[in-house]
């Protein structure tokens, strides 16, 4: 059966398109969120642009697609097919989580403009891994301060997500935790796929830093986001 592992990413990448920062920002100040600021569709840019509550209130939102859309996936759209092996659903999920990730870094109704896909990745992890959270928010912190550029602290941040859920897949091969939906392989995929996708998202962003027009920051403050 092949048909849900064609849908599972395309439900995904619809729930990971939703353009909450246009959509608050054209409603709140009347603008279009890409032509101001960094000109992503992010909730960086929305604290620019309409202020630190509204930019709360999309970060909440990309969160909620990024976690409602997986959840769907794995255990609602395609519980109910007995053919498919509990791995089989987990594999679902990842690709779903991937597809969200992808979704919102490049978003076909904003001309595949879009944001880096941190909140959705949040939410996705809440259904996937939780412990992911933790890692991703802990680690960005740690590399914001080592390497002062919070893209490529991004993806650092992700590929320590990648490397936990690895540890959490093979504690599994030889415990009895093994076969658990924490510790099967596809967690694996869904982590190292999305530390791939941040890594091609940022391609613009490291051209940006060798011509010296993205600056690294300067401390951790939170008023930097506003620049």
């Amino acid at each position: 059966m092949i048909y849900p592992f064609i849908l599972a990413p395309i439900i995904g990448f619809f729930f990971g398109s939703l353009p909450f920062a246009w959509i608050i920002v054209k409603l709140v100040t009347g603008k279009d969120v890409r032509n101001e600021g960094s000109g992503s569709v992010s909730t960086r840019n929305t604290v620019r642009t309409a202020g630190y509550s509204w930019a709360a209130l999309t970060m909440s939102l990309d969160i909620t697609k990024g976690f409602l859309g997986t959840l769907l996936t794995r255990y609602f759209f395609f519980s109910s097919l007995t053919s498919l092996e509990p791995v089989n659903l987990d594999l679902l999920a990842a690709l779903c989580g991937i597809a969200v990730f992808a979704g919102h870094c490049w978003m076909p109704w904003m001309k595949f403009q879009g944001g880096k896909g941190f909140a959705a990745l949040s939410g996705v992890m809440i259904v996937i891994n939780p412990w992911g959270i933790l890692v991703w928010w802990g680690s960005l912190l740690i590399w914001l301060i080592i390497i002062r550029y919070s893209g490529v602290a991004g993806i650092m941040a992700t590929a320590s997500v990648a490397t936990t859920y690895t540890i959490f897949y093979l504690v599994g091969q030889f415990s009895t935790l093994n076969g658990t939906y924490w510790h099967t392989w596809p967690i694996m995929v869904f982590a190292w796929g999305c530390t791939i996708l941040i890594i091609i998202r940022m391609i613009p962003d490291f051209i940006g830093m060798r011509n010296g027009d993205i600056k690294p920051w300067k401390g951790i403050k939170v008023g930097q986001w506003m620049r």
